[in-house]
């Protein structure tokens, strides 16, 4: 969360909301949200070592095909620069937050009387770990 606030306040037109889970609706986009927080758990003598897959997904309208591409793809690579240079964020001292996919799908959120599709992109972080020691 902390990174993708950092980028909502450095570029609040491109990146106008953001959410800790999937919202309800979309009320103001481009947006994104931390999606699938999927985890593994490892131990070893004396350590424990989480491996996470979370994701963030960025959404956006339809409005217009180039407009809302040019959108989407403008904010992923701002975020995915600004992912890289967070390579550290993951606390607790031997861990890493590593971006390794970046997936463009459409998002299809369905209402009571009709459904709406988002375009959306989907970044990944398969391989992003802590280590803790045990005792």
């Amino acid at each position: 969360m902390t990174i993708l606030s950092a980028q909502q306040t450095a570029t609040p037109t491109q990146l106008r909301a953001v959410y800790r889970a999937r919202p309800g609706s979309f009320s103001e986009t481009p947006c994104a949200y931390v999606g699938s927080r999927d985890e593994a758990i490892t131990y070893t003598a004396g350590q424990r070592t989480r491996t996470f897959a979370p994701t963030v997904v960025i959404v956006d309208t339809f409005s217009d095909a180039t407009e809302s591409g040019d959108r989407v793809d403008d904010l992923v690579d701002l975020l995915v620069d600004r992912f890289t240079d967070a390579y550290a964020a993951v606390p607790g001292g031997n861990s890493l937050l590593e971006l390794t996919s970046v997936t463009d799908t459409e998002l299809e959120v369905r209402g009571d009387a009709n459904t709406a599709i988002y375009r959306a992109a989907v970044l990944g972080f398969d391989r992003t770990f802590i280590t803790e020691g045990r005792t």
